[in-house]
């Protein structure tokens, strides 16, 4: 714990506050667990309570009916076992009836004649001495069911039967002391609460080590979010297991894997573009430091450079800019088009470029979702790269091809080609291996960027085996049913706009 600035006060760590503990999610996991377990243990104590006591009552209730109903049996149409004959008087009936019953426990009979009680010979209990209960009892003159409060024992259910036989009113009476035999009850509920009290702390302790277990991830990711600053984002969670935890950790460390390679690779570009912006500055300077303002001829060879040198920057400054947002989502605006169609037109944009042997190769109809403008700007930079490297009678050709999957668009040159261990590198920013004319070093990464924003693939082959490059262009393909050949009139007007372009070219 750390002292308030104020003399008197000790201010508590915020993991150890009780606002922090009791709005965590491990304690209110384990609180909403404990609960859980509490009332369900507490309500099936509850329940099997209630059930065993209205089992208890419905028993007592039918033994006092079987007591009863035997007796009156025994009374109407018995026969008196010692004289085989019909019972005498009413003590002979009580006292057959006693003998015949073993009176279950906490349960007693008691026969009542004038001036007298009979109980069976090893009966006993408090009840028949009892004057107030032998009062309530014997002042029955029907079948009676009641309950009476013994000082002794507690709460009595019992069943009365007066007779008259002999001249003489007597009462058989069967009684049960169920305060008693709740009292095994209530010792059976105590042994279940212990044992559920013991069940309920292990139940809960259990869920502090699984929530500990399950949540362990979590903390490492709020101590790896403490860790990251803006230039380092090298640590991981690494969490283990295949849950949905283990999985949000994997999660954000396949998000800080991505989130560091773009940091990187905003360095990268920072460093790159801060090189390359650094020389025609340098160059600018120089000139005008070594320029000699009464010299009109130095004043304009030093202007002409130095406006040279800032349109390169500007050139370069575009293409950063293009690059940067090739990663935003509005970079591209996609829609169904046709593919075919997009390369025509831009082959047409193409041939002004520069004097060359132009050919459009056959086309395949084929419709991807694409944005034309994009690849537009791919092509015609592909096509700008095979001009800045090829001579006036050098080919360079367009295409489109239907693959099952994607559409091909491609620009091949008879140029001198690409070694193959330069046909990665040079869609890297700032490799100049086969690049523009321009001299940025962007143009190549450009096209990458285009492609991969399309969800496809930029590449390079020779394209015949004497050499020149075969520039592939690879873009998801929209289902054939979108691929309708184009119709007559549709080739008719792109014959005739590649013709209208070669002759202002051309002469």
């Amino acid at each position: 714990m750390t002292t308030d600035r104020r003399p008197g006060r000790i201010r508590v760590p915020r993991h150890l506050r009780w606002t922090h503990l009791t709005a965590s999610v491990r304690a209110r996991l384990v609180g909403s667990v404990a609960l859980l377990a509490a009332l369900g243990l507490l309500g099936a104590g509850t329940a099997a309570l209630l059930v065993e006591r209205e089992r208890i009552e419905a028993r007592v209730e039918r033994s006092l009916a079987q007591e009863v109903g035997e007796f009156t049996e025994l009374a109407t149409a018995g026969t008196d076992p010692r004289t085989g004959g019909a019972f005498a008087d009413a003590e002979a009936v009580i006292t057959a009836s006693l003998e015949r019953n073993v009176p279950d426990e906490h349960e007693t009979l008691l026969g009542y004649l004038p001036g007298l009680t009979i109980v069976p010979v090893d009966g006993g209990g408090s009840l028949q001495g009892d004057d107030t209960f032998r009062a309530q009892v014997t002042s029955a003159t029907t079948p009676t069911y009641g309950e009476y409060q013994s000082p002794g024992d507690g709460r009595v259910v019992y069943a009365v039967m007066p007779f008259t036989k002999g001249g003489e009113r007597s009462h058989f009476v069967t009684a049960y002391f169920v305060d008693l035999e709740m009292a095994e009850l209530s010792e059976t509920i105590t042994s279940y609460a212990a044992a559920a009290a013991l069940a309920w702390a292990a139940l809960v302790a259990a869920a502090l080590a699984l929530a500990r277990r399950v949540l362990r991830p979590l903390d490492e990711l709020r101590r790896t979010a403490e860790t990251i600053t803006e230039t380092d984002v090298s640590r991981r969670i690494g969490a283990t297991g295949n849950d949905e935890v283990a999985e949000l950790a994997h999660t954000v460390d396949g998000m800080l894997d991505r989130l560091e390679k773009a940091l990187d690779g905003q360095r990268r570009m920072l460093d790159d573009a801060g090189h390359e912006l650094r020389t025609p500055i340098t160059v600018i300077r120089g000139h005008l430091e070594l320029m000699d303002p009464a010299d009109v001829v130095d004043v304009t060879a030093t202007r002409s450079l130095a406006i040279d040198e800032l349109d390169r920057m500007a050139r370069l400054v575009e293409d950063l800019v293009v690059l940067a947002k090739s990663r935003r989502p509005d970079f591209l605006r996609r829609g169904p088009h046709r593919v075919d169609t997009v390369v025509t037109a831009t082959f047409e944009k193409a041939v002004a470029l520069a004097p060359r042997q132009w050919a459009l190769d056959p086309l395949e109809p084929a419709t991807a979702s694409i944005d034309p403008d994009r690849v537009t700007q791919a092509l015609l930079q592909l096509a700008d790269n095979a001009v800045a490297v090829t001579g006036e009678h050098d080919t360079i050709a367009f295409g489109c091809a239907a693959l099952p999957d994607t559409v091909r668009l491609y620009v091949r040159d008879t140029g001198p080609g690409v070694p193959p261990a330069d046909r990665q590198r040079i869609f890297e920013r700032f490799e100049s291996g086969r690049g523009t004319r321009d001299g940025t070093g962007l143009g190549l990464a450009i096209v990458a960027a285009i492609a991969a924003a399309h969800g496809g693939t930029v590449d390079v082959a020779s394209a015949t085996s004497g050499g020149g490059a075969l520039f592939l262009l690879d873009l998801p393909r929209l289902p054939d049913a979108d691929t309708a050949p184009p119709t007559d009139e549709e080739y008719g007007a792109l014959a005739d706009l590649l013709d209208r372009h070669r002759e202002e070219v051309y002469g």
